[in-house]
């Protein structure tokens, strides 16, 4: 090998050597070196610094003493306990709650049946009690001639007063909505009845019903919802009146009144559907009494 070939080779292994490595990031770029390289600095600070604190002692005990196994902490297991002392009262609460309430339920259900076991018993005994009273009455009148114009006099005011059921011949009107109503046009409401009854009781009816709801001076006759209340019973369409009297004249008589003649032009202009039969008898029931909390007999009636 000559000498200037030589030289050239050291010359050129010197210019390698002057020549600096580029830096990683200069390599693979900047970003993807942060991304590669930021945890491990990271786990790698973390382990210098746990490194730093650990005293020789500590050192010492780990390398030369047995390694012992990770035992839970006494709060641990008090908490566990605590946990497992209220879950078993929990449950004796619950079961003891529930055998409570099934013998309150049981004792409940005796009690209400025996209430209703007496109950009807009372109300037994109230209408054996009403009969012997009505029996004694009719007795004590019938025996003498004054006695017999009161029961009379009494049959009288039942039937008028509606204290009593009643027969007799009369007519049957039937009233109800328009085939299909929507509208509050085409169907009936309580002034509607109300002008029909007032129609009846002008002629001369002697008893009247509405759907077997027998009407007396204190009967009212109100619209409620969708539905026509009287006495304070929901009534329903078909609403069918009653009235007892002479059947002979009092259908052509109803017509010319003015709760006819109402009822003639609901029919004619809006299709409600009205309806006059005779009828030779008809049973009309009693009113349910009435409570009278301030009215009294007067001294000269008595």
């Amino acid at each position: 090998m000559t000498e200037g070939h030589r030289l050239s080779m050291v010359a050129d292994q010197r210019m390698e050597r002057r020549t600096p490595e580029p830096p990683p990031h200069a390599v693979m770029g900047l970003l993807n070196y942060i991304t590669a390289t930021s945890l491990d600095e990271d786990y790698a600070h973390v382990s210098r610094r746990r490194a730093a604190s650990r005293t020789p002692e500590s050192q010492e005990g780990r390398q030369t003493g047995p390694a012992s196994p990770h035992r839970p902490g006494l709060v641990g297991l008090a908490v566990v306990a605590v946990f497992g002392v209220l879950v078993a009262t929990a449950a004796v609460q619950t079961r003891r709650n529930a055998d409570e309430s099934a013998s309150s339920r049981v004792s409940l259900v005796s009690q209400v049946n025996a209430r209703k076991a007496e109950l009807a018993s009372l109300q037994s005994r109230a209408m054996e009690l009403s009969r012997m009273v009505a029996s004694l009455q009719t007795n004590d009148l019938q025996a003498t001639t004054q006695g017999r114009a009161v029961q009379g006099r009494l049959a009288q005011l039942g039937v008028a007063t509606g204290a009593v059921a009643t027969t007799g011949p009369g007519i049957r009107v039937r009233l109800d909505d328009a085939p299909g109503a929507v509208d509050d046009s085409r169907k009936v409401h309580g002034q509607d009845l109300q002008k029909i009854v007032n129609g009846l009781w002008s002629i001369g009816a002697e008893a009247i019903s509405i759907n077997g709801q027998r009407l007396t001076a204190l009967s009212p006759i109100r619209d409620a919802g969708t539905a026509i209340t009287v006495n304070f019973v929901s009534l329903r369409p078909p609403y069918v009146v009653q009235a007892i009297g002479n059947r002979k004249t009092m259908a052509a008589r109803l017509l010319d009144t003015a709760g006819g003649q109402t009822w003639v032009t609901l029919q004619s202009s809006f299709g409600l559907r009205f309806d006059i039969t005779n009828e030779d008898s008809m049973k009309l029931p009693a009113a349910k009494p009435a409570s009278l909390r301030w009215a009294r007999q007067p001294e000269r009636l008595r």
